[in-house]
């Protein structure tokens, strides 16, 4: 199934977002937020290609605040596209939700939390952000394994498809509770005890490439006990017939999931998202969850940290 997402050729989109917040000693804030898509064609040093609309993520996937006092700033040139959103807003908490991704309608977006406490009379400053998306690979998995279970007449009437004239095929009752029983309910109960889990890290995304490497011994036991079924065809027969089936229904299972914007991994060229984000505070900073030069902290981080819980930045800050 993974081998049906791979790469798409030499055009790779590249994706950055640069959050900047700067407090005021008055506990008003200055938000920044910079989107940058960069089409480039890698067999060609990088060169920037052509954006066409359907390429376009920025506008395809991504939501952006409008209205007072939000001003908003667009330019576009050969395989560059830049937006940037920026405002005065009276706390930093106003800058809740004005990060906002879904990969498609159907898909839960991928958004910001900001909560904030300011103390100008005492000079004390603490703020928190989490960016988060639930559409998770994790998720995407749960669903596929979901999808997956209630697919045994398809899985059924595919594999009787491919194995016409070919020998005598199991009665398809057979076939759909072998289907279930050897391939989708153990796949289904490998992939809830992962989602249990409350991180997607590394731990997880090695688990998850585990999993399904798993996929290929459940099918070779599938295809061993369709053979015991049917007596008399050759067992290279039902494999191939198991293989087309199969085969047939993860392409429909990975088009579900692209409907509902639900990515089932990164292949190669595809949209990959950079975070950068500044906290610029009105006093120093005692503490954060990053390196801190003075009144500034830094954050780094990718698509993937906003999976599971997301990713925080946290910092306090005080006036001597």
């Amino acid at each position: 199934m993974l081998a049906l997402l791979a790469g798409t050729g030499c055009i790779e989109n590249r994706v950055s977002v640069e959050l900047f917040t700067q407090i005021h000693a008055d506990g008003s804030c200055t938000r920044r937020v910079e989107y940058r898509l960069e089409r480039v064609d890698t067999n060609k040093g990088d060169q920037r290609v052509e954006i066409r609309p359907e390429d376009d993520v920025l506008l395809r996937w991504h939501r952006f605040p409008s209205g007072d006092p939000w001003q908003v700033r667009d330019e576009t040139q050969t395989g560059l596209h830049v937006i940037v959103v920026e405002a005065l807003l009276p706390s930093p908490a106003a800058a809740n939700g004005d990060f906002f991704r879904a990969r498609s309608p159907r898909a839960q977006p991928g958004r910001n939390v900001v909560s904030a406490f300011v103390d100008a009379e005492h000079g004390v400053y603490e703020y928190q952000e989490v960016l988060r998306d639930p559409s998770s690979p994790l998720a995407a998995t749960r669903a596929l394994s979901r999808s997956a279970l209630k697919r045994d007449e398809a899985f059924a009437e595919g594999f009787a498809k491919a194995l016409a004239g070919k020998g005598v095929s199991p009665r398809e009752s057979d076939v759909r509770r072998a289907y279930r029983e050897d391939l989708a309910l153990p796949f289904a109960r490998e992939v809830a005890l992962l989602a249990e889990r409350p991180l997607y890290g590394p731990r997880e995304r090695r688990d998850l490439d585990l999993l399904f490497d798993g996929i290929d011994e459940k099918q070779k036991a599938l295809a061993v006990r369709l053979s015991a079924l049917a007596p008399g065809t050759p067992p290279e027969e039902i494999d191939a017939a198991v293989e087309a089936s199969f085969n047939a229904l993860g392409d429909s299972l990975l088009a579900q999931l692209d409907e509902a914007g639900l990515p089932l991994l990164t292949p190669e060229g595809a949209d990959r998202l950079r975070f950068r984000a500044t906290l610029v505070m009105p006093a120093p900073i005692l503490r954060a969850n990053t390196c801190v030069a003075g009144d500034t902290a830094t954050w780094e981080f990718d698509e993937e940290d906003l999976f599971g819980r997301g990713f925080e930045m946290k910092a306090l800050a005080s006036v001597p």
